[in-house]
């Protein structure tokens, strides 16, 4: 069984329940903006920290050799916790402990298939980039553990050889070594930067300083399964957002174009012009209007 992730948890016990999830180098608190926006809709927001990031388990060895289904089991981990906070809180002649509340909530209506009436008592997966893979994995290998799934522009496998993203991994050790070296210059650029909110920049900078190396040294950012694939394999709603920013955007036009060839009626798109690979950070009133409305549709 995996080790239990750290995680924040906010927002009212009994409301629909949404887990985040986010992506390399990021943390639960980099997502600091979003957390207040979905609390303030009356969410109850799940935010984990993956493996090897934030304040969660480091990575061993035996773990790293198959990083990318870690990253999948942890999350299968996550969510089987939760439906099993919700069956002890509502077995016969038991009282919801205190220490259950606020995630057994989750799982209220955990037997309604997927996209079905009660089906927005589960929990619905957020994921970005490294988190979207991961959710969209966990969500064909386990959906009745979900009441949807929501792709932030999501990484996508088999579209790098295995020396380009450790290349791409030993970048981003390098990246994370300067921010390092000026830790107040970090800071200041951060806040200086008009498409990162105020609430993150601090934070993010120490989210990039707390992620495992050994994890960017494999270059792994999702799990072994082709994007296509896994896109084809999902049977619970799904809502896959990406922008068309070049250079920028995994997804894209051209990835929107290849899931409309694949036709997966239980997947919705949503194109958010000017957007880059972090969608709510760069163009939020756009990632807000595309994912807020359908919410409201699966989750109330």
């Amino acid at each position: 069984m995996s080790t239990p992730l750290a995680r924040i948890v906010a927002g009212p016990a009994d409301a629909p329940t949404l887990v985040l999830l986010h992506g390399i180098t990021g943390s639960a608190v980099s997502q600091a903006d979003a957390i207040d926006h979905w609390v303030e809709r009356g969410y109850r927001v799940i935010a984990a920290d993956a493996r090897g990031h934030g304040l969660s388990p480091r990575w061993t060895q035996t773990e790293l050799n198959r990083a990318g289904d870690v990253l999948v089991d942890d999350v299968i981990g996550l969510l089987e916790e939760l439906r099993s906070a919700a069956s002890f809180s509502s077995g016969p002649g038991l009282n919801r402990p205190a220490t259950a509340g606020a995630e057994s909530a989750a799982f209220a209506g955990n037997q309604a298939t997927p996209g079905g009436e009660g089906s927005g008592r589960r929990p619905v997966l957020i994921g970005h980039s490294m988190g979207a893979a991961t959710a969209m994995v966990a969500a064909v290998r386990r959906p009745e553990l979900v009441g949807g799934v929501v792709l932030l522009d999501p990484a996508r496998y088999g579209t790098r050889t295995q020396q380009e993203l450790r290349d791409r991994g030993a970048a981003r050790k390098r990246a994370r070594a300067a921010e390092l070296a000026d830790l107040p210059g970090a800071v200041a650029r951060s806040l200086a930067d008009p498409e990162v909110p105020d609430t993150e920049a601090i934070v993010g900078v120490w989210a990039g300083q707390r992620v495992d190396p050994a994890l960017l040294d494999t270059g792994v950012v999702a799990p072994p399964v082709r994007w296509e694939q896994a896109m084809a394999e999902l049977t619970v709603p799904t809502l896959l957002v990406t922008g068309d920013r070049p250079g920028s955007a995994r997804v894209g036009p051209a990835g929107l174009d290849i899931l409309a060839r694949i036709g997966n009626p239980h997947v919705e798109t949503a194109l958010v012009a000017g957007a880059g690979h972090d969608v709510r950070r760069t163009r939020p009133a756009g990632f807000w209007a595309a994912v807020d409305p359908w919410l409201e549709r699966h989750l109330r």
